[in-house]
C-alpha cells in the first residue's frame, strides 16, 4: 500500500520549479500513460543516494575514544506527472515536500475538500492570524462537522471522506493542507493517474459542500509589489512581526521552534540558533552592529531537519503579517486575501459585543491643554522646574501628562472612575499594571491609536489582567462581571452605521479585529462580560 502526497504545481512558477528540480535531483526518465485519449508524462527524479551526513552527536563518541558515525541521509524522490493541458502536478516522497511545497498550488487540496462528504474529521488544524494562538490543532472522536469559529481558517485537515461504495482509487483516509495525501489500494502509475482524473472530475462538476474560510492567494504582481512596499515601511516603524510557531507544508506540520535546528545568514556571517524568533533575530543584528528594522526581512534561515538541510527562507517568508487597509496577509512568503467566508463570519461575531459611546468623554487638544495649565499652576514651583521658564515647564508637563494618562486622571478626577493607571503591582519579581481605571464592576483597559499597530497592544493587556484577576493573584482586586476596553480613536470620523449607531465592523483595522473577536471569546469564556468604550481624540 503506497502513501501518495499529491500537488498540484502553480502554473506561474512551473519553470522555476522544473529548473530546480533539475539542478538537486536526477532524472530517471520518463513513462507515458494514456488514459481515455489524454496523455500524462510522468518523470521520476531521485535525490543522490551517496551523500552522507556527519552524525550531530559525534562528539559522544569522541568523548569515549570510538570512531566517528557518518550516515547516508534519507532518499527523496519527486514524480513529475505533465499533461497535455499543461497542468502539471507532483507527488513527493521523503522529504521532497519541503522543496515541491513552495511552488504549489495552495488552493487546490481546499478546492477538493470543499465537495467531498466527511463520514469522520480525525484533526483540524486553524490559523488564527495575529492572535497569541497564531494556529490551533484540535482533534476529535467521532465526529462529523468542519468545526471552526470567527476569525479562524484552514490550515490542515486529516479526515475519512465518504466515497461511494465500490470506490477503490484510494483509501477515505486524507490529509489536506496544500497538497492531498491519500494511501492508494493498488502502487500503480496508472492508478495514480486515475486519481488525478477523479480528484479533478470532484473539483471542476461537483458543488461545494462545505464553507471552508481560507485566505486566496494574490497573484497581481503590481499589487503585491504594493503590499511588500507597506510591509516594508510597517518594520520600519517597528510593528511587531509573527514568526509563525507550526507551519503546514504539504499536509505536514512543522513545528518552526522545536523540530529543527537553524543557521542565521546575512552578508557573510552567519549564527547557529535552536530556536527562531524575534529574540534571536534581534540579537544576530545586535552582534554585527545592524539596524534591525533595515535588514530583518532579507536574512536567511536554513532549517535542519534530523541533522539534514531541508530548506533556506528569508525571514520574511516565515513571518505572519496583516495589512489592515488592504485586508491581506502575508504567510509563508505568499499574499493572501481573506476569503468572503472568513470576513463575514468575523463580521457577525463583532457584531455580538456590546459597543457604547459616551462623547463626554472625547479628549481634544483643548481639553489637554486645559489639563496642562491646571497642572501648571501646582506644580511649576517643583524642584525640577527650578530655573526653566514657563513654556519648558509646560513642555517638561505634557512629557509626563502625555494624553492617555491625562485623559486617565480626568476620568478619576470627574467622572467617578477608580485609577489604577501606573498603580503597578509585583506578582513573584514581574511588574504588573493592573487595569487603568475601574467603575461599576467593570475594569478598563484604555488605549489611544489610529492603527492596528497602536491598538493591539490594549487587547493583550485585558487578556493578561484579566487573567491574573482570575488566578486570584491581585490583591485587593474590586469585584467584577465586566472587562472593557476603551478605545480612543485619533480621528473626526466617527465609525457608526446608518441609524447613528457605533460599529466596530466599520474600523479598517482588520488585525485589531481579529484580536478584539478572540478577546471577546476568552472573555466570555471567563464567566464575564465584553464591553468595548469607543471615543475620539480630535485637535
Amino acid at each position: 500500500m503506497g502513501s501518495i502526497n499529491l500537488y498540484k504545481i502553480d502554473s506561474t512558477k512551473l519553470q522555476m520549479f522544473l529548473k530546480t528540480l533539475s539542478k538537486k535531483m536526477l532524472n530517471n526518465g520518463t513513462i507515458d500513460i494514456i488514459k481515455e485519449n489524454e496523455t500524462f508524462g510522468i518523470t521520476l527524479f531521485t535525490s543522490d543516494n551517496q551523500s552522507s551526513k556527519e552524525l550531530a552527536w559525534n562528539w559522544v563518541l569522541k568523548e569515549f575514544n570510538q570512531p566517528e558515525i557518518n550516515y547516508v541521509t534519507t532518499p527523496k524522490a519527486v514524480m513529475l506527472i505533465e499533461k497535455e493541458d499543461e497542468t502539471t502536478y507532483a507527488i513527493t516522497f521523503g522529504q521532497a515536500f519541503f522543496m515541491v511545497d513552495a511552488y504549489c498550488d495552495k488552493d487546490f487540496g481546499f478546492n477538493f475538500a470543499r465537495k467531498i462528504e466527511f463520514k469522520e474529521i480525525k484533526t483540524t488544524t486553524l490559523t488564527s492570524p495575529n492572535l497569541r494562538r497564531n494556529k490551533i490543532v484540535n482533534t476529535y472522536i467521532n465526529y462529523t462537522e468542519l468545526d471552526f469559529d470567527s476569525g479562524e481558517s484552514f490550515a490542515k485537515l486529516k479526515a475519512k471522506a465518504s466515497f461511494p461504495d465500490g470506490f477503490s482509487l484510494f483509501k477515505p483516509a486524507l490529509e489536506i493542507g496544500n497538497s492531498i495525501r491519500f494511501s492508494t489500494h493498488d502502487d500503480s502509475l496508472e492508478n495514480i493517474v486515475n486519481s488525478i482524473k477523479y480528484i479533478e472530475n470532484i473539483i471542476k462538476t461537483v458543488a461545494d459542500k462545505h464553507k471552508i474560510p481560507v485566505f486566496s492567494k494574490i497573484t497581481d504582481s503590481e499589487y503585491i509589489e504594493h503590499l511588500n512596499l507597506g510591509l516594508s515601511k510597517a518594520v520600519e516603524m517597528n510593528t511587531k512581526i509573527h514568526i509563525s510557531e507550526l507551519d503546514i507544508v504539504g499536509a505536514t506540520e512543522v513545528f518552526n521552534h522545536n523540530d529543527s535546528e537553524f543557521v542565521l545568514k546575512y552578508l557573510k556571517k552567519k549564527k547557529s540558533v535552536m530556536s527562531l524568533s524575534v529574540e534571536e533575530l534581534k540579537g544576530f543584528c545586535n552582534e554585527n552592529n545592524w539596524n534591525y528594522e533595515n535588514v530583518v526581512l532579507n536574512i536567511s534561515v536554513v532549517s535542519y531537519y534530523n541533522g539534514e538541510s531541508v530548506v533556506t527562507k528569508s525571514v520574511r517568508d516565515m513571518i505572519d503579517y496583516t495589512d489592515d487597509v488592504e485586508r491581506c496577509m502575508l504567510s509563508n512568503g505568499k499574499w493572501y486575501k481573506y476569503n468572503d467566508d472568513y470576513l463575514s463570519y468575523l463580521k457577525d461575531s463583532l457584531s455580538e459585543i456590546l459597543v457604547e459611546y459616551h462623547s463626554e468623554y472625547d479628549f481634544t487638544s483643548i481639553i489637554h491643554n486645559s489639563f496642562i495649565n491646571d497642572k501648571f499652576v501646582t506644580e511649576k514651583f517643583l524642584p525640577e522646574y527650578a530655573g526653566k521658564s514657563v513654556t519648558e515647564i509646560k513642555k517638561a508637563l505634557k512629557n509626563k501628562y502625555y494624553a492617555e494618562r491625562a485623559f486617565n486622571l480626568l476620568r478619576a478626577e470627574n467622572d467617578g472612575f477608580q485609577l489604577f493607571d501606573r498603580e503597578a503591582q509585583f506578582i513573584g519579581t514581574t511588574k504588573v499594571e493592573i487595569m487603568d481605571l475601574y467603575k461599576n464592576n467593570t475594569m478598563f483597559a484604555v488605549k489611544f491609536g489610529n492603527s492596528s499597530g497602536k491598538l493591539c497592544y490594549v487587547v493583550d493587556q485585558s487578556l493578561s489582567s484579566l487573567k491574573l484577576y482570575k488566578q486570584k493573584l491581585l490583591p485587593d482586586m474590586p469585584s467584577i462581571d465586566t472587562v472593557c476596553i476603551w478605545i480612543i480613536l485619533e480621528r473626526k470620523k466617527h465609525i457608526e452605521d446608518n441609524a447613528g449607531k457605533t460599529d466596530i465592523n466599520l474600523l479598517d483595522m482588520l488585525m485589531l479585529k481579529n484580536k478584539l473577536d478572540q478577546w471577546k471569546k476568552e472573555v466570555r469564556l471567563q464567566g464575564y462580560r465584553p464591553l468595548i468604550y469607543i471615543n475620539y481624540r480630535t485637535t
